[in-house]
């Protein structure tokens, strides 16, 4: 079953328990890779902000963007205020004053006013609307040095929706000799530039530049409009039809820190994937042509490749005209046979589908770039290569970045369901291929430091024997790594183990973070042998207090010399501990517990009949060792919260040491009732226990009028039942 059919799975479970509500709110499911092929074979993306990184050049920007978070009328406000307390700086404080303060009432009146029509303009849907912010009535004031006049002139009209008076303001301080526009040039000569941008774009790209020039020759540029020029030249270059020089303006922004670039470059690269005339210009400039290819492989979407020929994943509808396929097709029409970036025409054409275009390219790339190795690896596997394509993708994890950089947000790729070209994606490939070679222990490390952590608990859990993960944990995750305390989630509905949404295929999940979690699981495993002794150094040291009463209530019940009365009392307790913390003891993290899905509070297929779809899986099935591996290792009994069972058990053993009567009876309804409101039929045995032995309690007379054990109020003690507990 795919992740989105695994989600539809768990929303028809919501809903089936009458918790539609909650579906709103949306519990996060944590990504997987082993249960389909498709995860693995599918072609990586990036974000946009590494795919061009290696276009930029090595040398510093000329010129630097400077960005106010309070927002440009804000920040031009104070260098306003700053530049010309500056050129008053000779004029006695009080004369200073008395210019300075009714300049600053024009400016804050502005930002004032700019500010209240955002406000309005958010509040248009309303009926009825309020009504439309007044403009103020601005005056330039007195006393003004010339260019701070001729500048404040042309940003009263500018703002009052005079272009063409703010022009000829500008114009006139533009005039003035050197000496007198020191102050105000570069700022007149960006504003020109940006108010002729649609109307004059040729005009606007020489005001523009003008503005980088006068920066260079040393005029003031307290608000980086030289940088903030590059941004606007390239709109105006747009306007132009001119999308090969607006890509690499764009560019050029995003290296002197412009926060927009990046959107600015999407949105040439859409509106040129539907223009073929704009499409082959781009195709033809060597300088455009990588920035566009690394838009296009910075699109998130879906491709339907891992399917045979006529089929389609129902997850994800086909996709006959894709923008890979646009823009190779444009790459082929312009006549590029090559270029320096083959590796990523490669991968592009890996990603359409074109898998005879990949190996084209292919040919014609760097034989050591990772995105090379990477599609060489992925060809190989389609093929069924297996042992071929191993030692390429462990070349590709160490070549890759090892996460991206800070202030990259997780939710993204995890919402769009995409696979990133990072170290932990493909260390999570080569786990999934080094499993289905029955390389176990090196699967797990791959999917464990890939971040990758439910298929990694599947092979900890289930493939590999107890005493194998016990081997591979004590020599790789040390209880001093283990230390780490995972944050407390905030409601239930947020999974303790949240690094497992947050990293899979992304980032590399913490050093302690991983350390916790397979000591966590292998110290269930190892309970679940009756191995508590054992078990206890890898439990964190929360829940060791409740190992150490099961283990000492277990063998209190056990101990022959004991009075029956107290064997039975220590065997209930222990039972109420198993059916109440079991999942916290006992309960394993894949199937059938499902721990991972918020602890218990959700289920999926079992794993490894996933894995072994022929559907789904061609080449990455999993051997017959692996099979008998998983049998062998399978909860018992295997069934969903498999520890109420063992529990019910418990109970009856502990029942089974007290004489026939209520008490017996009691013991027995309640674990009965453990069991019996998901599986009548696994509680049968105690309903046909009471009725053996207590036929004539109240108990089993209750129990024979509804043909059921009838529920009685639950015997444990209180302090054997947590605060939290399954419904």
């Amino acid at each position: 079953m795919s992740y989105r059919g695994r989600l539809a799975s768990a929303f028809l479970l919501l809903t089936s328990l009458g918790a539609f509500a909650l579906w709103a709110c949306g519990p996060d499911f944590p990504p997987w890779l082993l249960t389909e092929e498709a995860g693995v074979l599918e072609a990586p993306t990036t974000w946009l902000r590494e795919a061009v990184q290696p276009l930029l050049p090595r040398a510093k920007p000329a010129f630097s963007a400077a960005v106010d978070p309070k927002g440009p009328l804000h920040q031009t406000a104070v260098a306003d205020r700053k530049d010309l307390e500056t050129a008053l700086a000779g004029l006695p404080p009080e004369r200073r004053q008395a210019v300075i303060g009714p300049y600053m009432q024009v400016r804050d009146s502005i930002v004032a006013y700019k500010d209240a029509l955002a406000s309005w303009s958010e509040e248009t849907w309303k009926d009825p609307s309020p009504p439309k912010p007044a403009q103020p009535k601005l005056a330039v004031p007195p006393g003004l040095p010339g260019e701070f006049d001729d500048y404040l002139r042309g940003a009263i009209a500018w703002h009052q929706g005079k272009p063409d008076a703010a022009r000829a303001a500008w114009e006139k301080l533009m005039a003035r000799p050197k000496g007198e526009r020191r102050r105000r040039s570069t700022w007149a000569a960006f504003m020109l530039g940006k108010t002729l941008v649609d109307s004059d774009p040729p005009a606007a790209i020489r005001w523009l530049e003008r503005t980088r020039e006068l920066a260079s020759q040393g005029f003031p540029d307290s608000l980086g409009l030289a940088a903030a020029s590059v941004g606007w030249q390239a709109r105006a270059e747009m306007s132009r039809r001119r999308f090969d020089e607006a890509l690499k303006l764009y560019t050029q922004a995003h290296q002197a820190g412009d926060p927009a670039a990046l959107q600015s470059i999407r949105d040439v690269g859409n509106k040129a994937l539907y223009d073929p005339q704009a499409l082959q210009q781009v195709a033809r400039s060597p300088e455009a042509r990588p920035i566009f290819t690394a838009f296009v492989t910075a699109i998130w979407e879906h491709e339907e490749l891992a399917l045979p020929k006529g089929q389609h994943n129902p997850d994800f509808p086909p996709l006959y005209t894709t923008p890979a396929r646009k823009w190779l097709a444009a790459i082929r029409a312009a006549g590029v046979r090559r270029a320096e970036e083959a590796d990523r025409f490669a991968w592009l054409a890996y990603r359409a589908g074109d898998f005879e275009a990949a190996g084209e390219w292919l040919k014609r790339a760097p034989a050591d770039a990772p995105m090379a190795l990477w599609v060489r690896a992925k060809l190989l596997l389609r093929a069924g290569k297996l042992a071929q394509a191993e030692p390429l993708l462990a070349r590709v994890r160490a070549a890759l970045p090892a996460s991206p950089p800070e202030g990259h947000p997780f939710w993204g790729p995890y919402e769009a369901q995409v696979r990133l070209a990072f170290r932990p994606q493909a260390a999570g490939e080569l786990g999934a291929v080094r499993l289905a070679r029955g390389d176990y222990e090196a699967a797990l490390d791959d999917l464990l430091r890939g971040g990758w952590w439910t298929d990694a608990a599947y092979v900890a859990e289930r493939v590999l024997t107890i005493d194998e993960l016990r081997a591979y944990v004590d020599k790789t995750w040390s209880a001093g790594l283990a230390a780490h305390k995972p944050e407390e989630p905030r409601n239930r509905y947020e999974p303790s183990n949240f690094w497992d949404i947050q990293y899979a295929g992304i980032a590399p999940p913490p050093d302690g973070r991983a350390a916790y979690d397979i000591r966590y699981l292998l110290g269930r495993r190892l309970a679940r042998e009756g191995r508590l002794a054992e078990a206890r150094p890898y439990f964190p040291e929360t829940l060791r207090p409740a190992l150490d009463d099961l283990a000492r209530s277990l063998t209190a019940g056990r101990d022959a010399g004991r009075p029956a009365a107290g064997r039975s009392q220590a065997l209930f307790r222990a039972a109420c501990l198993t059916r109440y913390q079991g999942m916290e003891l006992l309960g394993t993290e894949v199937d059938p517990d499902w721990h991972v899905l918020y602890g218990g509070d959700f289920e999926s297929p079992p794993f490894v009949e996933e894995r072994s779809d022929p559907r789904t899986h061609q080449h990455l099935r999993p051997m017959a060792d692996e099979r008998r591996r998983v049998k062998h290792s399978q909860a018992v009994p295997a069934k969903r919260f498999h520890y109420r069972y063992q529990g019910m058990d418990l109970g009856l053993e502990a029942a089974k040491l007290l004489p026939p009567g209520e008490e017996r009876a009691r013991l027995l309804a309640t674990a009965g009732n453990w069991v019996e409101g998901r599986d009548p039929q696994g509680a049968r045995p105690l309903y046909h226990a009471i009725q053996s032995c207590c036929a004539n309690t109240e108990v089993a007379r209750r129990s024979r009028k509804v043909h059921a054990i009838t529920n009685v109020p639950d015997a444990c003690p209180a302090d054997t039942e947590p605060v939290r507990k399954e419904e």
